[in-house]
């Protein structure tokens, strides 16, 4: 079938106005990429400035004002399901890398159903005889209800929700630590980043720690409106809208994770992904900015 002049043209302006339409949204794609790129980096050099800006004024200030070295009791908040073996690599971790055992409680939470339940059982025996740690059993439905309820058990000045895929890293860490808390104010809610193997430390801390008086003002360690993560991303947040914390690089922790490392997949992880549990909380994420701008004045007006 012969194709005439007039039709050939109708076929080379609609493939030209498909070709600008794809030019046009390549460099609308690319001005997008741009734009953002600037705006991340813009975000890295800023908090990287203050971070270490903070940590430089507050270390100034602790030394003019020739303040002590205070060591306060920490609580260590570990929910664990099905996994014996890691949370005994925790536990070890921290045997083996604590400076004074005795000032720390373990606070430990397993579900009713758990199947290896007895197993846990069996090796907080033989834990008791070397620290203090006390057992819980509850079905709690979510990570932060779960922290919640053992922060409410805790008596400690600093309180520490940890996670039993974890283990600690640096020696006498618990010294390091009360360095770091000693240069707030005690009536004053604080939080302390450790180095959790972040590419950018000064965005994100997988184990933020906090003070007994920040989770006094909030009543709570984790927001409960997620259905499993952002615990740790919600405090991080709340710290850099109320300038409450300070970042220590020597204090390092390692979480084995399971996204990175498949040797580490077990029915936990599995079930803790099931169900678009992630694309639902980051959806919550998204809709609680006004939330977290609340929480975070409480933290900044508390005397």
């Amino acid at each position: 079938m012969k194709i005439s002049n007039e039709e050939k043209e109708k076929i080379i302006k609609k493939q030209n106005l498909i070709y600008r339409q794809k030019v046009s949204k390549n460099k609308k794609n690319i001005l997008k990429s741009i734009k953002k790129e600037i705006k991340t980096t813009s975000k890295k050099i800023y908090w990287k400035f203050f971070f270490y800006f903070l940590y430089f004024y507050k270390s100034f200030v602790f030394f003019i004002l020739n303040k002590k070295i205070t060591s306060k009791k920490i609580s260590i908040l570990i929910p664990t399901r099905e996994r014996v073996v890691k949370f005994t690599r925790f536990v070890d971790s921290i045997i083996k890398n604590t400076w004074n055992l005795e000032r720390c409680e373990i606070l430990v939470l397993i579900d009713k159903d758990d199947p290896e339940k007895n197993k846990y059982f069996d090796l907080f025996e033989e834990l008791k005889k070397k620290m203090d740690i006390k057992i819980y059993t509850e079905n709690l439905k979510t990570h932060a209800i779960r922290n919640n309820f053992l922060a409410k058990k805790s008596s400690g000045e600093i309180i520490f929700p940890a996670n039993d895929d974890m283990i600690f890293l640096t020696k006498d860490w618990d010294n390091l630590l009360d360095l770091e808390f000693s240069k707030n104010f005690e009536n004053k809610p604080f939080c302390v980043w450790v180095n959790s193997g972040n590419k950018y430390p000064y965005l994100f801390c997988h184990f933020p720690i906090i003070n007994r008086v920040w989770y006094e003002a909030l009543g709570y360690v984790g927001c409960e409106l997620f259905n499993f993560w952002y615990l740790d991303t919600w405090i991080c947040d709340l710290a850099k809208r109320s300038n409450q914390f300070i970042f220590s690089n020597k204090i390092k922790f390692k979480e084995f994770n399971a996204q990175a490392n498949k040797d580490e997949l077990d029915n936990t992880y599995l079930r803790n992904i099931a169900d678009n549990k992630m694309g639902k909380d980051i959806e919550i994420w998204e809709n609680s900015v006004s939330e977290r701008i609340k929480d975070a004045n409480k933290l900044k007006n508390t005397i």
